[in-house]
């Protein structure tokens, strides 16, 4: 069958290589979250892959070794629900990763338990193998049949809008209005995606698909790595995780000029004066008894006056008490009391927040000031 390429097919493979570009620039990203880049990362070269695969199924193209892409699409299909989980997961809660979340992985073992085996047989015996339409003999349908492998797929991505929907929802109150925008374009850009594969596997299924259609996902793809590239190159520091974009007042807040004037004074004097923030139990929901407004109000002034969510509000002033302790010569508290002694509850937090204010560890930070004092 003759290979074909038309102007589709190269914009798409033009957007794939765009994709791997961005995942590199993830990847390679020192500040901010390296963790939740890497993440994020992983997913942008899956996209790649994705489109680079579609673009040698429409093309017809027969070069060698293209027997090797056989069934590798199920992969990026089965890793996108639980990676933009995990990454929006890490830019919502900034927390470590937990043994909880090593289930997001089971989809991908499901398909190395499919496929794995084929996936690593020589060139020669896949040929063989499809040659013959013996793929029984090295692939395990079990438990679910081969026909109904893509539907269970589909079901996964309809899983994760939902669960990734209900963490935005759970959790967009602890982080500023621009990360909102960020995690609630990737929530809809993946929701589309989702929407576009359902609609492609009906078309195929009521036997109503055309060359047209059949780009189908190509399109989606485009769209969300269009959306990428926007806020990349428009707000580069998505990949710090400070995302700095002018948004719009909260509408209806209820909050009158001079009452978010009283409750950012209580605010300060409450933080400064008081040191709430040394107690390592402080969440939103204290400091919003203490201040006697609404949970989502005092998220509100946190992030349209001081411009960072309420974990950030609260470690930078525990950092600040942090850098003091270690600043004072007298002090005699080791770096894992000054953490608590500072309203940390856990060593990691500690270091990430404190690595991210000074560029050095704590220890690091200790040795210096006393050389120089």
């Amino acid at each position: 069958m003759e290979t074909t390429i038309n102007i589709w097919i190269m914009l798409f493979f033009a957007f794939a290589i765009q994709s791997f570009i961005l995942a590199t620039l993830f990847f390679l990203k020192r500040k901010g979250d390296r963790i939740a880049n890497s993440i994020f990362g992983v997913f942008l070269l899956l996209f790649s892959y994705n489109q680079i695969f579609n673009c040698a199924y429409w093309s017809n193209y027969q070069g060698d070794y293209v027997e090797h892409l056989s069934f590798t699409n199920f992969i990026p299909w089965v890793s996108y629900g639980p990676l933009l989980y995990i990454y929006i997961k890490r830019v919502l809660k900034q927390s470590p990763f937990t043994w909880k979340d090593a289930r997001h992985a089971i989809p991908i073992v499901w398909v190395f338990s499919v496929f794995g085996r084929f996936y690593f047989l020589p060139y020669d015996v896949k040929l063989k193998i499809a040659a013959d339409d013996t793929y029984e003999n090295y692939v395990n349908w079990w438990p679910i049949p081969r026909e109904y492998m893509v539907y269970t797929v589909t079901i996964l991505m309809i899983v994760y809008v939902i669960k990734i929907y209900g963490l935005y929802k759970k959790e967009k109150v602890n982080v500023t209005e621009p990360q909102r925008l960020w995690v609630k374009s990737l929530w809809l850009c993946f929701t589309g995606y989702t929407f576009i594969f359902i609609l492609y596997m009906l078309l195929i299924y009521l036997r109503l698909m055309t060359i047209s259609n059949d780009y189908l996902i190509g399109y989606g793809i485009t769209f969300f790595i269009g959306i990428v590239t926007y806020f990349s190159f428009m707000q580069p520091n998505i990949f710090s995780g400070t995302i700095s974009f002018p948004f719009t007042k909260y509408k209806n807040n209820g909050l009158s000029s001079s009452l978010v004037t009283e409750m950012k004074n209580k605010l300060l004097f409450l933080m400064e004066s008081d040191k709430l923030f040394l107690d390592n139990s402080l969440t939103l929901d204290v400091l919003s008894e203490e201040l006697n407004l609404s949970r989502h109000h005092t998220s509100q002034l946190i992030n349209e006056h001081f411009q960072v969510n309420f974990f950030e509000f609260v470690n930078n002033y525990r950092i600040d008490e942090a850098i003091e302790l270690l600043k004072d010569q007298k002090n005699t508290l080791n770096i894992n009391q000054i953490i608590y002694a500072a309203g940390f509850n856990n060593r990691t937090s500690f270091y990430n927040a404190f690595k991210k204010k000074t560029g050095i560890s704590p220890k690091s930070y200790r040795k210096i000031h006393k050389k120089t004092s």
